[in-house]
């Protein structure tokens, strides 16, 4: 089924790279918006969406084709060692080859880790293989090649979606004319300084708190930006984020 395009997905992998949180300063105070905190929160993450993007295009690149271009620099430098023997400038590059990989390695890991949503498994526990396993599993049970409707079964995926959207469609409809009603029932009522604690405002360690104690894998709403963006970078996006609250 054509899903459409992709939605933006923060890499924590990315939090590992060196001057990475100064550039998403440079990036985030770069962009100027008014209107209510709310607005200007949503835009500055969006525009700074964009801006991760390009650089990761420009800059970070492909991790699994660096990979793989360091693997074959390695056998190559590995090959000659068996044959001919290498210089010390050559022994140099291959440990540094070496380094490179251990590095794409650890960033590869953390990446497949999000991914998956494992929280069990600690960062460093290097179980990449089980990542693949498990996020290939996943698919294969939430991947729908066919729907069966009244007897009928949809195979195509225009069919497919159609059904679908048919099926909530449907559910959410209103189909009957009366409605329950609550006059005259007692509930259980609250203090007035209870009520009032309810209402108040966020003190901003409560939300610092809340921020650090959350676990860095999620993302808590669907711009696609990970709670461990927010750690990191906190001091970046702290005082916009504070003024929503």
């Amino acid at each position: 089924m054509v899903r459409g395009k992709s939605p933006f997905r923060f890499e924590n992998m990315w939090l590992k790279m060196d001057g990475f949180v100064d550039k998403v300063d440079s990036w985030w105070n770069h962009h100027s918006f008014s209107g209510t905190s709310s607005y200007v929160f949503a835009k500055k993450l969006k525009t700074l969406k964009e801006d991760i993007i390009q650089w990761n295009r420009q800059e970070f690149g492909n991790v699994d084709c660096k990979k793989k271009e360091l693997l074959g620099a390695l056998a190559t430098l590995d090959a000659k060692d068996g044959a001919l023997g290498l210089t010390e400038t050559e022994m140099f590059e291959r440990n540094e080859v070496r380094s490179q990989i251990e590095y794409l390695l650890s960033l590869e890991e953390i990446s497949w880790r999000q991914k998956l949503r494992m929280l069990c498994i600690k960062e460093g526990d290097h179980n990449t293989n089980f990542f693949h396993k498990m996020a290939n599993s996943h698919r294969r049970h939430n991947h729908m090649s066919f729907l069966e409707v009244d007897g009928v079964i949809y195979e195509e995926g225009a069919e497919v979606a159609a059904q679908v959207v048919q099926f909530y469609k449907t559910l959410y409809q209103k189909t009957e004319e009366w409605r329950r009603f609550v006059e005259g029932l007692e509930f259980d009522q609250i203090e007035e300084a209870e009520r009032g604690w309810m209402e108040r405002r966020f003190e901003n360690d409560e939300i610092i708190q809340v921020v650090r104690n959350m676990e860095g894998d999620k993302a808590p709403g669907p711009n696609g930006f990970s709670m461990a963006f927010f750690q990191h970078c906190w001091r970046v996006v702290e005082s916009d984020v504070l003024v929503v609250f």
